[in-house]
């Protein structure tokens, strides 16, 4: 199962999408691994690895295999490290051929922003395709355009609206997620703020296993996993 966490713009969530729907699915005993395709290598250094991009930069070149997945500093988890590598590159290869059935049952996807090539490359591997983006109008113009991309593909991915730093005591956010259901006719999802959250991506760890957060992965998961079937 191939999940792509998505956005035109940056600090709209999509790596901290990435580790809560891999910390749900670690914790229910899949094998997961992270494929860092940001440039920044946000991903990566979020799981505690180191940002180096190349060997997955010269895969997708076609310059060379693709390395093993490295295990991270959070249990269960492994990734293809993002880096600065990766700016720049032709891509002639798919994803999917970088990573073998036998290693994950899901691979999760965290697409840079405003990289039109790798986002195509994540789109074409993708089962689904998160939409990150925060409530305002900026992000949620840009959310628009990959949805329009998502819909002129064919085959084209399940599609979902992720809304991130979501408080559901501001009346915009309480009433976002029905709004743009019924402008983008895509479901809409929201993860909500949550501090344990935020702390432990920021020390390095595991994301935690109750909160807000954490019930707000279950259920994009549970969708995730419908629109798969």
């Amino acid at each position: 199962m191939w999940v792509a966490c998505m956005g035109r713009k940056g600090g709209v969530g999509k790596t901290t999408a990435a580790l809560a729907l891999a910390a749900h699915w670690t914790r229910l005993g899949r094998r997961v691994v992270l494929m860092d395709l940001d440039p920044q290598g946000s991903l990566t250094l979020a799981a505690g690895a180191s940002p180096d991009g190349a060997a997955l930069a010269d895969a997708i070149a076609g310059h060379g295999a693709a390395s093993e997945p490295v295990q991270t500093t959070l249990p269960g988890l492994s990734i293809l490290t993002g880096g600065a590598e990766l700016e720049g590159i032709t891509p002639t290869q798919t994803l999917r051929s970088l990573v073998a059935d036998t290693v994950a049952d899901v691979v999760i996807v965290d697409c840079p922003p405003g990289h039109a090539a790798l986002d195509r490359l994540a789109a074409d591997a993708a089962d689904a395709v998160l939409v990150c983006c925060e409530a305002h109008r900026l992000a949620v113009a840009g959310a628009a355009r990959v949805i329009e991309d998502m819909r002129r593909r064919s085959p084209a991915p399940a599609v979902a609206v992720l809304l991130g730093r979501m408080d559901d005591r501001r009346g915009l956010d309480k009433a976002a997620p029905d709004l743009l259901a019924g402008a983008f006719g895509v479901p809409v999802w929201k993860m909500r703020q949550d501090a344990a959250l935020a702390m432990a991506m920021n020390a390095g760890a595991m994301p935690p296993a109750s909160g807000r957060a954490a019930e707000d992965a279950a259920v994009v998961a549970a969708w995730i996993e419908g629109a798969k079937l």
